[in-house]
Parts: structure tokens; C-alpha cells; sequence
């Protein structure tokens, strides 16, 4: 334990953590170089003819699709690698190791922040190297890495905690050329998914948490940030048909004539999804590209309304915890997990109910409370021997 805290305060360890990261996700993912192109990838790829030459005709229908990052970078890849799977795989792996890094300096930087708690360097290095493993060789993040068209997940979440990473770092304080960059990436971001449209959002609450330190008037100072963060919405409004049956999404209000699926039965149903998302984080067996999820009729029903109670009970505590003790890091945490699913796990249908790769950047806030609580309690069970040891 000595040796480790001796490596902790190496002045160079964050360059240890990013090798680390590196490895241990490319050994997790070693024996996926070679997987076949699966379901989507035929359509998006194989059988796609806009990627296979890069000619202005091209490029532009590309940009005017809805999500033209994505397309974009199979262009290039196909350029790279033609068919062969493995410079795809390259590609998503690659993408996966460089936010598994955003999410150890993101949480580095915010476990050191006065309204976090101030912890020592050594201790948030420890915390957030912790998480970015978790986040990074978690069984959950397969789909996400390995199915190849998923790559919309990892784009997405690229361009996201970019924009956290740029905001940390000179947004906050109101240098322009960081602001751009935050216009960008955001605009990156829902081009590349349309969940990011809960960018604006996640990013107010983290200012008002940790850099405003719960201050409204710093918060409201930096309001031009996020009219700047939330400008690529119009994009996502000219490009997502919500009232479609599938749409270019596969998102719409009129699903239920093709599913039987309705606003509120996709709602309840989404309660107890978003507890099976849970579950695989902590207890990740029987994992399934295609479920056959049991859609729920009404909410009085079992586990419906027991799901309920239990989504209720979490956002009380991790309320009440942050307004008696002033821990933040778990109220965030949990805000960035429901935020984080609120457009594909809410009210919105969406043809298949639950979907692995959902969980790729929401499991991000868990991870986070997850690490918060571990060390608090082993943090107790310290101070507990101390106590005992001076008793004796």
C-alpha cells in the first residue's frame, strides 16, 4: 500500500493512469479485433454506398443525414481499412480508451474542487483511476465497443465529456476560445447521438454544484455558455422526426400503431428497465444484444410500482444527502444517470425497450456515487480502528 501511495504521488502518475487505462481496456478487448460486422453494420456500412468514395456529392449527403459525425468518421475508416474488420475495431476501441481517460481527468478534477470536498491529489487520483477502470473494462460497455455501428455511443460520449473537459478548463472562466471549442463538441455531440441533447442540462447542474458552488449569481454569469451549448438543439429538432413510426431515429410519439407501445406503457416499462441497468452494473451476467423485454401494462403492477417506490427512495436520499451534508458528488452522480437516459428511457417510445449500449455514458454517474461510497466507508472503518486503537 506504501508503494502505491508512493506511485499516487508521482508528479508524472497521470501519465501512468492514462497507460494503465490503455492497456487493461486493450486486453478486456483483445479478442474482439476480429468480429464480424453484425445487424445495422450491413445497412450503415457494407451495403452503404455514400462511404466508399470521398467526392464533394458524398460528404454533403452526409452532412445533411442526422448523424453526420458518425458517418463521417465510417467514411474515413473505410477509406483506412476497406472491409476489413479490424481497423473498425481499432477505431472503437481506440475511441473508448481516450473517454475512459475524459472520465479519469473529469473526476480528478472535480473530486479536488472545493465544493467536492477538496480531497487530497493523491486521494482523488486513487478515486478517479478507480472509476475510469470501472468505466472502461466494465462487461456493459461490450455492446457499445464490439458492435461496431455503435460507435454512435462512443462518438457521442467523446464530444460530451469534451465539452465537460473544455469547461473545467477555461469555459468556466470565460475564455472565448474554450467557449467556441464547447459550441463545438456540442454540436459533435448530438451529431453523433441524439441523447447528448441533455448536454446543456448535466452541464448547469455540474456548474452550479461544483464551480458555483451552489451560487446562482456565478451560475447566471455564465449564461452565454449555455445558450452556446444548447444552440445545436435546433440541429436535433430539424433532423429527429418525433412523430414518426421509427423516424431516422427510430424514436416517435406514433409507435403505437406499429408496437402497441404507448408514452405511458414505454414509461412504466422503463422504470424497471432502468433497474435491470443497475443490476448488470454491479452483477453483469445473462447480458443480451436483443432482449425480449416484458413490456409494462400499467404502473400498479409488479415490480412497476415497486420500481417506482425504489427510483423515488434513491433520488430522496441522494437529495437529502446533499442538502444535510452537502455531498455532491453522489447527487450528481444519480442526476447524471436519470439525465443521462431520460431520452431514450422516459416517455419518448422507442421500437426496442432496453438496449445495453444505453448504459454507455449514463453509467458513468453511477460509477461515479459508486467510488463517493466506497470511500466513505472504508474512510468510517479507518476512523473506527483509530478510535478502537486510542480506546485500547
Amino acid at each position: 500500500m506504501e508503494t502505491f501511495n508512493k506511485i499516487l504521488a508521482h508528479k508524472r502518475f497521470n501519465l501512468i493512469a492514462f497507460g494503465v487505462i490503455a492497456v487493461l481496456v486493450l486486453i478486456a478487448y483483445s479478442n474482439t479485433f476480429t468480429a464480424s460486422f453484425h445487424f445495422d453494420d450491413n445497412p450503415s456500412i457494407i451495403e452503404n454506398p455514400s462511404i466508399r468514395h470521398v467526392t464533394g456529392e458524398n460528404i454533403l449527403r452526409i452532412l445533411a443525414s442526422n448523424r453526420p459525425v458518425v458517418f463521417l468518421s465510417i467514411m474515413l475508416n473505410y477509406q483506412l481499412s476497406g472491409l476489413n474488420v479490424i481497423g473498425w475495431h481499432i477505431f472503437n476501441i481506440g475511441v473508448h480508451i481516450a473517454n475512459s481517460i475524459f472520465v479519469y481527468l473529469l473526476i480528478l478534477w472535480t473530486l479536488m474542487m472545493p465544493a467536492a470536498g477538496s480531497m487530497p491529489e493523491t486521494k482523488a487520483r486513487r478515486m478517479a483511476l478507480f472509476a475510469a477502470l470501472l468505466f472502461g473494462v466494465h462487461p456493459i460497455q461490450t455492446e457499445s465497443v464490439t458492435y461496431i455501428i455503435s460507435r454512435t455511443e462512443l462518438l457521442a460520449t467523446f464530444f460530451y465529456l469534451l465539452t465537460f473537459i473544455l469547461f473545467v478548463k477555461g469555459g468556466a472562466r470565460g475564455k472565448y476560445a474554450y467557449a467556441v471549442g464547447m459550441l463545438i463538441s456540442s454540436l459533435c455531440a448530438m451529431a453523433s447521438k441524439e441523447w447528448a441533447v441533455t448536454l446543456p442540462a448535466l452541464l448547469v447542474l455540474y456548474d452550479f454544484l461544483f464551480v458555483a458552488e451552489s451560487k446562482f449569481k456565478p451560475l447566471l454569469s455564465r449564461w452565454y455558455l449555455y445558450l452556446l451549448v444548447a444552440l445545436p438543439w435546433v440541429y436535433i429538432l430539424n433532423t429527429l422526426n418525433l412523430f414518426s413510426e421509427g423516424g431516422n431515429a427510430g424514436v416517435g410519439f406514433n409507435l403505437q400503431s406499429a408496437t402497441g407501445v404507448t408514452m405511458s406503457t414505454y414509461f412504466y416499462t422503463s422504470l424497471n428497465v432502468m433497474w435491470t441497468y443497475i443490476r448488470l452494473l454491479f452483477l453483469p451476467i445473462n447480458q443480451n444484444l436483443d432482449y425480449d423485454y416484458p413490456v409494462a401494462k400499467t404502473l400498479f403492477e409488479m415490480p412497476t410500482i415497486l420500481s417506482l417506490i425504489a427510483h423515488i427512495a434513491v433520488v430522496a436520499a441522494v437529495v437529502w444527502l446533499y442538502a444535510k451534508k452537502k455531498w455532491t458528488i453522489p447527487a450528481f452522480g444519480m442526476a447524471w444517470f436519470y439525465i443521462g437516459l431520460s431520452p431514450t428511457q422516459s416517455v419518448v417510445p422507442v421500437v426496442d425497450v432496453i438496449f445495453e449500449h444505453r448504459m454507455y455514458m449514463p453509467a458513468i454517474g453511477v460509477f461515479l456515487a459508486f467510488i463517493f461510497f466506497y470511500e466513505k466507508v472504508f474512510d468510517w472503518l479507518g476512523s473506527r480502528k483509530k478510535t478502537e486503537a486510542v480506546t485500547v
